[in-house]
């Protein structure tokens, strides 16, 4: 049969519609619940995937995915506390909203903002994936070494505020990831003469210490709350909370360019939706005739910031599926799923598992139009998961943690792993270091390495395929002109600081001379 009827086929079988169909109200239940966000909720499921077949695990995760971004609105429109980072700028005109009576509008906006953005990076992921994959076949070793390389340039310099911490990031991940056998001798790296670091340190409890333990040990110092959040949904004018015809062509034009936003930022490795929501509704701000409106309740605010954040889901798949390079945390969590299912992400998966390509197609579909569905039925019995004390939900996501820790290897060491990658990523959450350009760097050290072993095996040690080949002159010069820019921004932005602060000092001295 065809691969392409094939992967429709599946989704006919009940195991796999009832996954997907369960994975996205799950979804969309721990997006809206602030302090549990995608990563976490995708991380979680990672353990659950070994036991399952290929499509059953793909569609599971992806229906996570591409839910999970949309529950963060509810949150933010309703608690002016967004469930996923990705859904801050909503916040901005969609509390405003609801606060004037209007919450049901607002969620609804951004429910069609959400589908219209996914649906948008979807189609660009079907017609550009195979192109890009069909002119990576012509690398070699060289090349593959340059891009990755340039990989891990490009993560650190975007991923985060601070060109320092976003390279210290994605240096520690590539650190870890040299831990355990040498690819190519087998000889022993960094294993201090423990045999259960041979293997090297295990995907699953780390993925899980980085995002779910991480959060745990955040809200923990904090104090879990006892009393339920306070959630207002109170009987609304229906005739106001209705999406007018005027109010959706007034969307049209901004959607359309917050998407194309959300798709090109999804492209880039390392980037994420959140950058890519802001990015979007600063553009809309910039480019609306009257702006006067956005911050206070403006239709358009809410409509761009979901659907550039969607859009980035469909389109971090492009690089992933492609090259097999993670477009972000999410398709880095995804990616190493897929290598624990014996599925080779890059060019070649095209040709080798083309079956798989496709459902990962459907799955994005199925779990977009899902999501819309029951979204637009279900917008108050999702707003009452948000009572939920966090006395109550944290304990048991931390069971999740350990049993989903263990259960990949049944192997102690590997909850020593998820606490030590807790404790780091909590370290990175309090000191502003990105947590994705380190799960990024560690899912594509092991194909550098051995590329560019490759690379200087064929050369006999000698650098001077890399100082001639083009793609890596090329790849060279981009991303010398990315740290220059990224360092000149840093300075722009500390100048700004100081300007400010010296403002403030200035006015402050003002004010004690007056008085």
């Amino acid at each position: 049969m065809d691969p392409l009827l094939l992967a429709l086929w599946g989704f006919t079988t009940p195991a796999v519609f009832l996954t997907l169909l369960g994975s996205v109200v799950i979804g969309l239940v721990i997006g809206a619940i602030p302090g549990l966000s995608v990563n976490i909720a995708v991380a979680l499921a990672v353990p659950l995937t070994i036991f399952m077949p290929t499509e059953q695990a793909l569609v599971m995760l992806i229906g996570l995915y591409g839910s999970g971004i949309f529950g963060g609105s509810i949150s933010a429109i309703l608690l002016n506390a967004p469930g996923t980072p990705a859904s801050a700028a909503t916040i901005f005109d969609g509390f405003p909203m609801a606060r004037a009576g209007l919450a049901t509008k607002a969620l609804r906006i951004s429910l069609v903002a959400s589908v219209f953005g996914s649906v948008f990076s979807i189609a660009l992921l079907v017609m550009l994936a195979p192109q890009l994959a069909q002119f990576a076949l012509r690398f070699g070793p060289v090349e593959i070494a340059s891009l990755l390389f340039f990989t891990f340039l490009i993560i650190g310099v975007l991923s985060g505020g601070s060109l320092m911490k976003g390279l210290l990031s994605a240096s520690i991940g590539m650190a870890l990831a040299t831990i355990g056998s040498d690819p190519m001798l087998g000889i022993p790296r960094f294993t201090f003469g423990s045999t259960s670091l041979m293997d090297g340190l295990t995907y699953v409890p780390l993925l899980v210490g980085l995002f779910a333990l991480a959060e745990i040990i955040e809200e923990a110092t904090k104090g879990f709350s006892k009393t339920a959040q306070k959630v207002e949904l109170a009987a609304e004018d229906r005739a106001a909370n209705r999406i007018t015809r005027t109010e959706l062509k007034m969307m049209g034009v901004p959607m359309l360019r917050a998407s194309a936003i959300g798709s090109a930022i999804g492209i880039l490795p390392g980037i994420g939706a959140t950058i890519a929501s802001f990015l979007a509704y600063a553009d809309a701000k910039r480019s609306a005739k009257d702006a006067s409106r956005f911050g206070k309740g403006d239709v358009r605010g809410v409509a761009v910031s979901e659907s550039s954040n969607n859009a980035v889901v469909g389109a971090t798949f492009i690089p992933t599926l492609a090259l097999g390079i993670p477009g972000d945390a999410v398709t880095a969590i995804l990616l190493g799923a897929l290598v624990l299912q014996g599925v080779t992400p890059g060019p070649l998966i095209f040709m080798t598992a083309p079956g798989i390509v496709y459902t990962i197609y459907f799955a994005l579909l199925l779990s977009t139009i899902l999501m819309g569905v029951i979204g637009y039925f279900a917008v108050r019995p999702l707003a009452m998961t948000l009572r939920i004390p966090k006395i109550y939900l944290m304990p048991c996501v931390a069971l999740v943690c350990v049993a989903g820790s263990y259960v990949a290897r049944n192997n102690i060491v590997d909850l020593f792993v998820m606490i030590g990658a807790g404790v780091l990523g909590f370290v990175f959450n309090r000191t502003g270091v990105p947590v994705a350009p380190l799960l990024i760097t560690f899912i594509i050290t092991p194909p550098f390495e051995e590329a560019l072993r490759q690379a200087l095996t064929r050369s006999q040690g000698s650098f001077a395929p890399f100082l001639t080949n083009p793609v890596t002159i090329g790849l060279a010069l981009v991303a010398i002109l990315l740290v220059l820019l990224s360092a000149r921004r840093e300075r722009a932005l500390a100048a700004r600081a100081s300007a400010e602060k010296a403002a403030d000092d200035g006015d402050a001295k003002a004010s004690e001379g007056r008085a």
